[in-house]
Order: C-alpha cells, then structure tokens, then sequence
C-alpha cells in the first residue's frame, strides 16, 4: 500500500509541474520566427521563452533597423510597432519597453489594440538605422499564431507617419486567430502530465502482477 502510494504521489506531482510549468532555473528557447520587411531594410525576430517565474513563457521581438527611416532628419526612425491583436491577453506583464525606459516609450497609446509601443518624435529617437531594440512582455503558456493586422511606423511632427503592415507576424495566441503547431499551450501540458501520470499508474499495476 506505501508504495502504490509513492507512485500515486509521483504521479500527481508529475502532473502538477506540467500545469504549472518550470520553474526559472534553466530557460529554454522554444519558437523562433524571423520576418522580414521592406527589401530586408527591417528586421523582426520573434524569441518565445519558457521556464519564467511561475510557468510563463518570454515573448522577445527583436527589431533590427537597417535603413528604414523615411525623412531623416525629421522622422524618428522605427518608433512605433503594433501587433494589433484581435483580443487582450489578461496575464500579460513585464512589457518593455515602457515608459521607465531610456528613452520612454508609451504602451497601448493609440489603436486600442494590444500590443503597441510608441516613441513619438516630440519625446526621443526610436530604433534608427544601424540599431536594434528589443520589445518584450511574458503571458502565461500559450501557443503561437499568425497574424496578418499589425504595422511599424515613425513619427513626425508628433503624427504617426509611413505606416508599414506586417502580415504573416507570428504572436501569442488569442481568441480571433489560429494556433499553428509546435509551441504547447496549457490543454498540451495538461495532457502530456496526465499521460505520464497514467504510464506510472500503469508501471504500478505491473509490479504489482504475480
């Protein structure tokens, strides 16, 4: 009986880690999606994380600006990015940039839709050519999916200007959009633990067959 017990223990154990998800000791890289925009001159690199405190994922978009700058001098290069997602994600926190950041950078100004970030020419440079920046914020697991609504821009005179759309974006999943494989959301994890949790039980009842 103790060790159909320890099995029994084992197993939910098992099951509550996949639920939960991993704790931060080792963060593991699971997507990655490069997207490429006007000729190449843009750059955005999508990183999706896992192992962050409490089970949740890290979404990292690095944008590598290499000419996109439509009237220097007056314009503030990439300075606005909006995912445009069709619906909000509840959990999501640690957005950055923000406005502690060097420079500030607004969250969510403008469209209503999350995710956005702005720069607006009045308050500082944006990613100028030659740099790059990252954009990120962490959400509990969810798969990845495409979408084909958002944009960059910059500003000029305090006016967002020379809107450029991103099709084929990849972003966490939310009502409105399809997942695409390769990236577990929580129903996957739920199911690899209970899975597991019933090859132990299974083991069990084999040990315990004359």
């Amino acid at each position: 009986m103790m060790k159909g017990m320890r099995y029994l223990v084992a197993g939910l154990l098992l099951v509550a880690g996949a639920v939960a998800g991993p704790a931060l000791a080792h963060a593991a890289l699971i997507a990655t999606h490069l997207h490429s925009y006007l000729g190449g001159d843009v750059l955005i690199d999508l990183r999706v994380y896992d192992g962050q405190p409490g089970g949740r994922y890290l979404w990292e978009y690095t944008v590598t600006n290499s000419a996109y700058d439509p009237v220097p001098g007056t314009s503030n290069g990439f300075s606005g990015f909006e995912l445009f997602l069709p619906s909000p994600i509840p959990e999501i926190a640690d957005i950055t940039p923000n406005p502690g950041s060097t420079p500030p950078w607004d969250i969510d100004c403008c469209s209503g839709n999350p995710v956005e970030w702005d720069i607006p020419d009045s308050e500082g440079f944006g990613i100028m050519p030659g740099e790059s920046g990252i954009f990120s914020f962490t959400t509990d697991p969810r798969a990845v999916a495409i979408n084909d609504d958002g944009w960059f821009h910059t500003w000029q005179f305090d006016i967002q200007t020379d809107i450029i759309d991103t099709p084929g974006m990849h972003v966490p999943w939310v009502p409105g959009l399809t997942p695409i494989p390769g990236v577990p959301g929580p129903g996957t994890l739920l199911l690899v633990g209970l899975g597991a949790a019933g090859m132990i039980g299974t083991a069990w009842r084999v040990r315990r067959t004359p």
